[in-house]
């Protein structure tokens, strides 16, 4: 996507209204029994089975569940983004629901390590499409172009905010925050404000080994030119990703392996090997990686 595109406002945004005000409660798996499930930006229901938009929804479009800081009330001084990643379409839990509870997952093991910023999630259509890859593909399509609509909150919230912003991302979310920040990139506006993105934190990422180096071209752009530091936390021991990812793609994940090897990334890019802490399982970043996040997020200036 180029130039284009991502400016101030160009949509109006729809909310999500929430029964009760601004909290949600649910329970959450791994080390929280219970927590409460901070607001959200939501695109759910912006796409269709074939990755299509749906009636009433746009390029740049998204609701807001609960109360989201810089748009439906107060601005927060340090802002996380949590983008949760893919769900196949048939799985047993309602995936919107277990969207919120990871988001709860991840304020709460944040919290427990020490980060004293606000956590919000970023929830997206991760179950649609079907067929031979379980809709795969589909979920990639829309996490594709979910990266602009994630890209136009990240400008909002700035715009009406400033200070720090930050994103984090699981598996297939990867898709949507690479996405998003090519997206910033592509945008004057954003460029001419002189905005970045703190920090973004990549936990087993469902997307190419390449995406973040200079042989891709626009992932190694994104992250040099869009954030102050990216931190990818990888295991080598992953069975999702070295399974469902490489034969699906026929090629590594870079939450397997960290960047391709032989590649040039940028100088604000850090691989973390996380294998000791996650072995193969890949649902287990947030309960074993929180403290190295806390202790990047409190160090950019170290790794920028």
């Amino acid at each position: 996507m180029r130039e284009s595109s991502i400016s101030r406002r160009r949509f109006v945004r729809r909310t999500a209204t929430v029964a009760a005000g601004a909290t949600l409660l649910g329970s959450v798996g791994g080390t929280a029994s219970a927590a409460t499930v901070p607001p959200y930006v939501s695109t759910r229901g912006h796409f269709d089975g074939d990755a299509n938009l749906t009636a009433g929804h746009g390029t740049f479009d998204y609701d807001t569940v609960g109360t989201v800081p810089g748009i439906d009330g107060a601005c927060a001084s340090d802002l996380l983004v949590f983008v949760h990643g893919w769900k196949k379409k048939g799985d047993d839990a309602d995936a919107e629901q277990a969207a919120r509870e990871k988001f709860a997952h991840a304020k709460s093991t944040l919290e427990a390590d020490g980060y004293w910023g606000t956590t919000i999630g970023y929830s997206w259509d991760n179950n649609e499409g079907s067929g031979w890859d379980s809709g795969w593909g589909t979920a990639q399509d829309i996490a594709v172009q979910n990266g602009s609509k994630l890209a136009q909150f990240l400008l909002d919230y700035k715009y009406y905010c400033g200070g720090t912003v930050r994103v984090a991302c699981h598996s297939l979310g990867a898709e949507v925050t690479f996405s998003a920040l090519e997206a910033l990139d592509a945008s004057s506006y954003w460029d001419d404000q002189g905005w970045r993105v703190e920090s973004v934190h990549v936990l087993g990422g469902a997307v190419d080994n390449e995406r973040p180096t200079l042989e891709h071209g626009d992932g190694y752009y994104a992250v040099a030119n869009e954030t102050r530091a990216t931190f990818n936390y990888y295991s080598e021991d992953d069975n999702v990703l070295s399974t469902a990812y490489n034969t699906i793609e026929f090629d590594q994940a870079l939450g397997e392996t960290g960047k391709e090897s032989g590649n040039t990334a940028p100088r604000n890019y850090t691989d973390y090997d996380a294998t000791a802490q996650v072995g193969s399982d890949h649902s287990g970043y947030l309960d074993n990686c929180t403290d190295e996040m806390v202790y990047h997020m409190d160090n950019v200036s170290y790794f920028d």
